[in-house]
């Protein structure tokens, strides 16, 4: 435990597995909601594409919700959008969607270059975004989330048709993903510079769901892997999310070597504990949806405690916060990890 706990220390001290005096409440996905937007005057979409309104929104979940960091960006097309997709379809309540996959073939593969993070796509608006927070976030940590290599993989070649190829191509699909990994690291390492302390891998189709574990070592924990080694030799911390069931996956999602692996509300937080005990910092799981958008305070303190007691060592939501979450549901979760104590 270092001398002196300040949010950042904490959240640094249970990524290493130190002992630390209480369960942190941090976000590594989305926090931007309604309210937090009418607080700040920082709207989706021009806070998508603004840094300042991007860092004003993404620093309002901290200084008005309560939970005990700073993550920017508030969706997932930014790496997309780095080789050229084509996103739209976003609004106030509704986060970028992706319109046309960029690598529908071979060809496009090969002419497909390696973007650089400090000009491509809307990288630049996230990592300008990340230097105005770190001048303002001195205790409180910075996470910045990539795509994951084998979601940003489909989103190149279009979700379905990248599933398929896992069993029919093969070869295509591995070469998309040398891609992606190139470019995750890149742009891991352009965050860290501008001042992000996390690194969030976050992955939507990478549960057991879609990837059963044969898929899962060969299609995804390698380039996951390769993302959180290049991370850890430049001194960064690293978060794995992935959706849905994880169950079966788990054992190669440890082999990863992230120093927290976040889970949705569909796993059990207890069970999800013992198979990370002393491997990596267990995150998670209030329920986004049926809890935090639905139910009252006094539901999402009695859902935060029910993971602080089976063991979360990081009291976070299972998958972003809906952009409807009321305040007060969000102030509830983050002031339950600062009141109670594990029993």
């Amino acid at each position: 435990m270092t001398g002196t706990l300040d949010e950042r220390n904490r959240l640094f001290d249970v990524l290493n597995l130190e002992d630390v005096d209480r369960v942190p409440c941090v976000s590594p996905l989305q926090t931007g909601t309604i309210d937090l937007m009418k607080a700040t005057g920082a709207y989706w979409p021009d806070a998508n594409n603004d840094p300042g309104l991007m860092a004003k929104l993404s620093m309002s979940a901290h200084t008005l919700g309560g939970i005990e960091s700073v993550r920017v960006p508030f969706d997932v097309s930014v790496d997309a959008t780095a080789f050229g997709a084509l996103t739209g379809k976003e609004g106030i309540d509704r986060q970028p969607a992706i319109l046309e996959a960029p690598i529908r073939n071979p060809d496009a593969l090969e002419a497909a270059e390696i973007p650089d993070p400090t000009k491509a796509g809307r990288a630049p608006v996230v990592l300008e975004s990340i230097r105005i927070l770190a001048k303002e976030c001195k205790d409180t940590p910075i996470i910045c989330a990539i795509v994951s290599p084998f979601m940003l993989a489909g989103q190149l070649r279009g979700s379905q048709e990248a599933i398929m190829d896992v069993a029919l191509n093969p070869g295509f699909i591995k070469g998309i993903l040398d891609k992606a990994t190139e470019w995750d690291i890149a742009f891991a390492q352009a965050a860290m510079e501008a001042g992000a302390d996390v690194i969030a891998m976050i992955d939507a189709t990478s549960s057991g769901d879609v990837l059963g574990p044969p898929q899962y070592a060969d299609f995804a924990m390698p380039y996951q892997k390769r993302v959180v080694d290049a991370i850890k030799k430049n001194e960064g911390y690293t978060i794995l999310h992935i959706c849905g069931k994880t169950i079966k996956n788990m054992p190669y999602m440890v082999q990863t070597g992230a120093h927290g692996i976040s889970v949705d509300q569909q796993m059990d937080i207890g069970w999800v504990k013992q198979q990370l005990k002393g491997k990596a910092a267990t995150i998670g799981n209030v329920s986004p949806t049926s809890t935090l958008l639905f139910k009252k305070p006094d539901d999402v303190v009695s859902e935060s405690i029910r993971c602080i007691d089976a063991g979360t060592d990081i009291l976070a939501p299972g998958c972003g916060f809906a952009p409807e979450t009321p305040l007060e549901n969000m102030q509830a979760l983050s002031r339950t990890a600062r009141e109670h104590r594990r029993k």
